[in-house]
């Protein structure tokens, strides 16, 4: 059943029910833990943390139902079913008002059982999703996710030098969020209301990034038929984001050199310098040190550049961010529906090298959520058969959802499409020219697979 991830957590001084218990509760692909007597259930507790627990009232040392109603405070955070073998509605209203989630007597009916441990379960999952949500609304206050040391260490830093006038070179692996960085330090800013401009140094050509980035002047070159401003003029008052900078060719590091300087610039054909309030953040996944020493990066540019460097770490340094992110991206693509992981999807991620950093684990996410969502419906699981199949893999017999010819067509559009945005870095032009299809083709295609 869509349950299978629960941990349940049996109270009861009985053997005899413990067992019958236990396997009623495995049929229906829950994960049991037991306990007989209130010491070591309490001590269970804390060492298992389980999603729910089912306790019986009258256990060890006291024996009495009135007493074990003092258990319900040791809980804490869960539901708890009380169990109980006397049918006494005066005790379960006294329960439910002491904290307990539902009642039940003994005989146990299993149908029953069923039906009461599954709505707990749904209770527990929401909890767990509305402290998760807490949570996030405190860490991503600058859009960056986690509770690593290295992402709070970041964070700090970046609250720190937001509001200084320091440029910045922001370095790490390809996939770690350097441009999130860049806005939160915008959004930090002494201006966090002026223009955020961003722009990709490795994806416009060597022989148009001037024009890009200073503008022309009407008559300068054919073609330029009217005056153009450039990025650099429009990110006037705010930041200007310069992306993978270690592509720069070494010609436009001199053009660049003299913006840091005194913020000067001239645009394509011009005579007279032009000035801008442009904070400059730049990034790159390179070693620049050793562009430096090689050649390939001008070393004065480099320490115009060099305010601060800020780090953004490798997915594999912050695993303990990777359930948390996973979940936010899931809840993204998946909205009302309410996908969640199946404990060995979750397992797996957390285990997985992650060469691509968390670009290639929203990629994946999101496109086994894609996949998951139209075959199965509301309330489904992320199986290790879905993540396989998303990577591309093969997938055993039974292992996913059954999909039709239109849903494995669908599933391959998802697959190709999270993968192009990655590589344009999210920009729908350039995704679109990489797909060979129209920008407003891309749009519409990402309406019909949910994908927006």
């Amino acid at each position: 059943m869509s349950d299978s991830a629960g941990h349940i957590l049996l109270i009861d001084d009985e053997p005899a029910f413990q067992r019958l218990g236990a396997n009623w509760l495995a049929g229906l692909g829950y994960r049991v833990s037991l306990a007989g007597d209130a010491g070591g259930a309490v001590e269970r507790f804390q060492q298992l943390r389980p999603d729910i627990v089912l306790l019986d009232l009258a256990i060890p040392p006291a024996l009495t139902p009135e007493a074990g109603l003092a258990l319900l405070l040791k809980f804490a955070g869960v539901p708890v079913i009380v169990v109980t073998g006397h049918a006494d509605h005066a005790l379960a209203l006294k329960a439910t008002e002491q904290g307990a989630w539902d009642f039940i007597a003994k005989p146990i009916d299993p149908d029953m059982l069923g039906v009461v441990v599954g709505r707990a379960m749904q209770k527990s999952r929401l909890e767990q999703e509305l402290r998760l949500l807490k949570s996030q609304s405190v860490d991503d206050d600058l859009g960056i996710v986690g509770h690593s040391a290295p992402i709070r260490q970041l964070r700090d830093m970046i609250r720190r030098i937001g509001p200084t006038r320091l440029s910045v070179i922001v370095q790490g692996p390809t996939g770690t969020g350097k441009e999130l960085v860049a806005r939160a330090l915008h959004k930090t800013g002494l201006n966090p209301s002026g223009p955020f401009v961003a722009v990709h140094c490795g994806a416009v050509p060597a022989e148009l990034l001037e024009s890009e980035l200073f503008g022309h002047l009407k008559g300068s070159f054919t073609g330029a038929h009217r005056d153009q401003p450039g990025l650099v003029q429009a990110a006037d008052g705010g930041t200007l984001f310069l992306d993978e900078v270690g592509e720069m060719s070494l010609a436009m590091q001199v053009k660049l050199l003299r913006l840091l300087q005194d913020g000067s610039f001239l645009p394509v054909g011009g005579r007279e310098q032009r000035h801008t309030d442009a904070r400059i953040v730049a990034a790159t996944h390179r070693d620049l040190q050793s562009m430096v020493a090689d050649g390939s990066f001008r070393e004065d540019l480099y320490y115009r550049l060099k305010g601060m460097v800020l780090r953004t770490p490798a997915l594999v340094e912050r695993r303990e961010d990777i359930p948390l992110l996973a979940a936010l991206f899931l809840r993204r693509t998946a909205g009302p529906q309410r996908a969640r992981l199946s404990p060995e999807a979750a397992a797996w991620l957390m285990e997985n090298p992650w060469p691509g950093n968390v670009r290639e684990l929203q990629s994946l996410i999101d496109c086994a959520a894609a996949l998951a969502l139209p075959a199965a419906g509301a309330g489904v699981e992320i199986t290790m058969g879905d993540l396989r199949f998303a990577q591309g893999g093969s997938v055993a017999p039974g292992e996913t959802h059954r999909r039709t010819l239109d849903e494995a067509i669908a599933a391959l559009e998802v697959q190709m499409i999270t993968a192009a945005l990655g590589e344009a870095q999210n920009n729908r032009s350039e995704a679109a020219r990489l797909l060979g299809i129209s920008r407003v083709g891309l749009l519409k295609k990402l309406d019909r697979l949910g994908l927006r």
